[in-house]
């Protein structure tokens, strides 16, 4: 297995191959406050997440359009709106503690996207929707984004749900999380 060094642990994203980076849009003001530990028992029960997860859009997380010219956290998929992911954050929407806030100063959020882009992170769900049954990720999996706007692969959609288009693949899984090392590596597709 390769070895990896992230150069910002706390930034949960690595982008490997970079296609484009885009600050196109104003961060909704839920891009900067929302709760990552509370609202579902998918949020509640991930293992990804501890109690120093900070508010707001991760690094690592998908984003998605949210308005005429706003990005905001991506809602997953729904059977009455097309998904509108448009990439993978690259850093936390807050910034880290001594470093630049520059989100929140700008109100922009920057986002990797482009077929070819290949990131790692480790953020991501690891249990369905009921927050009961965990993910298990395999190479080659097709990854989408979750209700919390975290990548998870085709086992927590309903398959009529991607017979309808209605899910954005996100990516392609090229190398799963293990126990000894947590980040999945994903080529995006977006």
């Amino acid at each position: 297995m390769a070895s990896y060094s992230n150069p910002s642990p706390d930034t949960h994203c690595d982008v490997l191959y970079r296609q484009t980076y885009n600050t196109y849009g104003t961060i909704i003001a839920a891009g900067l406050t929302q709760d990552n530990r509370v609202g579902n028992d998918q949020k509640v029960n991930n293992t990804r997440l501890d109690s120093n997860t900070p508010k707001g859009i991760l690094a690592g997380s998908v984003v998605a359009t949210a308005g005429e010219g706003v990005i905001g956290a991506c809602a997953g998929d729904s059977t009455t709106t097309f998904d509108k992911a448009v990439g993978i954050a690259i850093n936390n929407a807050v910034g880290n503690p001594y470093e630049s806030s520059s989100a929140v100063a700008s109100n922009r959020v920057v986002y990797a996207h482009g077929t070819g882009t290949v990131i790692r992170t480790d953020i991501y769900e690891t249990y369905l929707s009921d927050g009961s049954t965990p993910v298990t990720y395999a190479n080659g999996d097709k990854l989408y984004s979750s209700q919390n706007g975290l990548l998870t692969n085709l086992a927590d959609l309903d398959a009529s749900t991607i017979t309808n288009n209605y899910a954005t693949m996100i990516g392609i899984l090229l190398e799963k999380p293990t126990s000894a090392d947590p980040y999945m590596t994903v080529q995006l597709r977006i």
